[in-house]
């Protein structure tokens, strides 16, 4: 027995709209390599209210700086929905800056929304979310690097773009 062309039509229209949905997953770089680092410094602290100051961590281990630039390569990404970022505030937030042995700086921001779901805003403009990231990472490299308590003001530039 053959389904009447009107389910037909609404099951058609129900897949497509759910594969619609789906946005591709894309890779994303910085376009640098670890020979282009001279060091990172890196920032964590809460969306939206920011506190006065915050700790900064500077690093320029060899092989820190290579995991921090294949940290943002190649990372799997799609495009940020406009709900994703309607409320960041307070979520745990990390900067990274990235000073190039040739003096230039490039500066990448990540907002937690939660496990395996990260905001990230990429120095292009363009806001991305991934799975991919970890939301300890000051307290896993402190210890080979250097931290200082600095006006907030320090920290890299990060807003959206809507």
């Amino acid at each position: 027995m053959r389904a009447p062309w009107g389910v037909a039509t609404v099951l058609t229209a129900v897949c497509v709209t759910l594969l619609a949905g789906c946005a591709p997953v894309a890779e994303k770089s910085l376009g640098i390599t670890a020979d282009d680092v001279a060091s990172v410094e890196y920032y964590e602290y809460p969306w939206g209210d920011v506190p006065d100051t915050i700790d900064r961590l500077t690093l320029d281990v060899p092989e820190v700086l290579s995991e921090f630039v294949r940290a943002y390569s190649d990372m799997p990404v799609t495009d940020a929905s406009p709900s994703d970022l309607n409320d960041l505030t307070g979520g745990q937030t990390q900067s990274t800056r990235f000073v190039l042995t040739d003096g230039r700086k490039i500066e990448i921001t990540a907002v937690w929304l939660g496990p395996a779901d990260v905001i990230v805003l990429w120095p292009d403009g363009t806001v991305s979310k991934t799975e991919w990231g970890s939301p300890e990472l000051f307290d896993a490299y402190d210890s080979v690097g250097t931290v200082d308590e600095v006006d907030a003001a320090e920290r890299p530039a990060a807003t959206l773009g809507r």
